[in-house]
């Protein structure tokens, strides 16, 4: 659950909570009859998840006026598992402000060698994968090392200082749901703010957040297969082979445990992102969701404690409005997820396809003949079952879990010829034998870098868009710019247009609709570094919108995947939540104040302030 308040950057929660209360509770119970069913499940999920919570004398505090000895009380409570946080790079720096730690050469050395190592950073809480999210970014107040040549002297020497940023003051290393009951008494007590972090992965800065008590998930590492689950409360469903699976699972532990067991469980990208956290909660794509769905999609059950502090089994047959919310309704929205079951397929063999041609990272007029060409034929290739990923500036991944071999390349020769021919592409084709071994030679090679600041953009394409020769000629056009201006664009074929199309039951999940509509999920990425200044940050924004504007506007009726969403998407609870009917009160101020989420902005209230309005920054930790 995402609690986040910047203190010394943000507005008085009072005020919020209090403004919030009246105007919003008067606009909810105006417009409650006009409401979609589904949004207010969504909304019963959140007043069950605040059973027994009141909201009396709700505010936010300050670390610095809680007692030693509440602290050390939490800490007796939690086990001795609290502790303070520091930001990953502060071995490096000599001068530091208001914390712990020193400097330590031995440390440095490892964290400069490191600084780009996902697997190195995930069990560190201090770090943050994208590590604009470890500081205050209108202040520019951080502890960033140089991402391009992290031994360098001018990052960390003196006059550079170390700060908090935005890395939270304090953290539970959680071991189990009473840990996480705890962290929610001593925030009702106190006012000290909330966040929710496992792995560090996140495009929104949802897990991070000053003057906040933390809860790091990532020893929650059970995995489990139940050949015959039924789920909570239903005596006389049928079972299936299901794997539980702790929170602070990785995907690569995931895949390594499914293909011991064999056993497929298909999922992300990259091999340290968290299976059972905000990825699960936003909807999660893979390469096989085409067919088989989101990750929401195939969720049998979830154990999560609300901030009552009560342990929850949500599914089809119990807690199902809160079952319902989970399933697409946000990361550290509803609850904190302690565990999660889905669903596991047999064993299965993919014809797999990479193909790479250099020319198309060094000429846009390259990437517009293999855009043009490629849009006239995807939507007959979901419909068949392929997804998998396309790079505009390098080639495509491909595979299909329905065909065999023979079929699968009579089907994609037509792609791998144009390839070859009109690009002098080289062609990989292997039939992988598991899940794992097509993630290991095909996906996780080429995941998104870490240990810099990173900004994404994005777009789920509606299939209306491939229609005509025209219509895709108008798409392409509109995407280049978005495509063309940033050195990480991909173009996700993961919408689950073959599993929405075979009759499948969706109406569970509270993802946005663009997803069942939606041929491809466009994301147009760019960094920066330690020195960039505010002005040029701001214009890094600024650009990323503009670009995306455009497609935006080409694209009626499209949407964005929340988990990878620009953070200033226009409209943005219609476009990563559900349908156009939901009202920004219901998300933004219902949900919240039924949940008694101490807060002073939060990453929603951030993404309404476009780049045009920078020169009336909001006083908090972001752009």
């Amino acid at each position: 659950m995402m609690l986040r308040s910047p203190q010394h950057c943000a507005h008085s929660s009072a005020t919020l909570i209090s403004s919030a209360q009246g105007s919003c509770a008067a606009a909810a119970a105006a417009a409650a009859v006009a409401y979609e069913m589904s949004y207010l499940r969504v909304v019963r999920a959140a007043a069950l998840a605040a059973v027994s919570l009141s909201l009396n004398g709700v505010h936010a505090a300050s670390i610095a006026s809680i007692s030693q000895s509440t602290w050390n009380s939490l800490n007796k409570t939690v086990g001795g598992r609290l502790f303070a946080a520091v930001p990953f790079s502060r071995p490096c720096f000599q001068d530091a402000v208001g914390m712990v730690g020193a400097f330590d050469n031995t440390a440095c050395n490892a964290i400069e060698e490191n600084y780009t190592n996902k697997t190195f950073r995930r069990n560190i809480f201090g770090s943050y994968m994208n590590t604009e999210w470890e500081t205050c970014q209108m202040t520019s107040s951080q502890c960033l090392l140089d991402s391009n040549e992290p031994t360098d002297p001018l990052a960390f020497t003196p006059p550079r200082t170390c700060n908090q940023g935005s890395v939270p003051s304090f953290y539970i290393d959680v071991n189990n749901p009473n840990d996480v009951a705890a962290g929610f008494a001593f925030s009702e007590k106190t006012g000290i703010p909330l966040v929710v972090k496992n792995t560090g992965h996140d495009y929104k800065g949802r897990s991070s957040g000053p003057n906040s008590l933390a809860l790091f998930m990532h020893n929650l590492q059970s995995l489990t297969l139940d050949k015959n689950f039924k789920p909570t409360g239903c005596k006389n469903c049928a079972g299936q082979s299901a794997v539980t699976m702790g929170a602070g699972t990785t995907f690569l532990n995931l895949y390594e445990f499914a293909d011991a067991n064999n056993i497929t469980v298909p999922g992300g990208a990259d091999p340290t992102v968290g299976a059972a956290g905000g990825y699960l909660m936003g909807g999660g794509h893979s390469a096989l969701s085409n067919v088989f769905g989101l990750f929401v999609d195939r969720l049998l059950e979830v154990e999560v404690v609300v901030p009552s502090g009560q342990v929850l089994i949500a599914n089809d047959h119990q807690n199902t409005d809160l079952f319902f919310a989970i399933r697409g309704g946000g990361g550290g929205t509803f609850g904190v997820v302690i565990s999660v079951t889905t669903k596991a397929f047999p064993r299965m063999t993919l014809p797999a396809f990479k193909i790479t041609a250099d020319i198309l990272g060094t000429s846009v007029a390259a990437q517009k003949t293999w855009l043009t060409f490629i849009s006239s034929k995807v939507v007959a290739l979901s419909k068949t079952g392929w997804g998998g990923y396309v790079m505009p500036n390098s080639g495509l991944v491909y595979t299909n879990p329905l065909l065999n071999d023979t079929a699968a390349t009579a089907e994609i020769q037509e792609v791998l010829d144009f390839a070859v021919s009109k690009f002098n592409a080289t062609v990989e084709h292997i039939v992988e034998q598991s899940y794992l071994q097509f993630y290991l030679d095909f996906i996780a090679p080429t995941t998104v870098p870490v240990g810099l600041p990173f900004a994404v953009t994005s777009r789920l394409i509606p299939v209306a868009n491939f229609a005509t020769s025209k219509s895709q000629a108008e798409l392409v056009d509109a995407m280049l710019p978005s495509l063309t201006s940033v050195p990480l664009p991909i173009l996700f074929q993961v919408t689950p247009l073959w599993f929405t199309a075979s009759g499948a039951d969706t109406s569970g999940t509270s993802v946005t609709p663009a997803w069942r509509n939606s041929m491809w999920h466009l994301t147009a990425s760019t960094s920066w570094n330690f020195n960039t200044t505010l002005d040029e940050r701001i214009q890094i924004f600024k650009n990323l919108t503009a670009n995306m504007d455009i497609l935006r506007k080409a694209t009626p009726g499209g949407g964005a995947y929340q988990n990878e969403a620009d953070v200033y998407e226009p409209d943005f609870q219609r476009k990563e939540f559900l349908p156009a009917t939901t009202s920004i009160c219901l998300r933004d101020c219902f949900i919240r104040i039924i949940l008694g989420l101490k807060l002073q902005q939060t990453s929603s209230n951030q993404e309404q302030v476009r780049p045009e309005a920078h020169s009336r920054l909001l006083a908090m930790c972001w752009l």
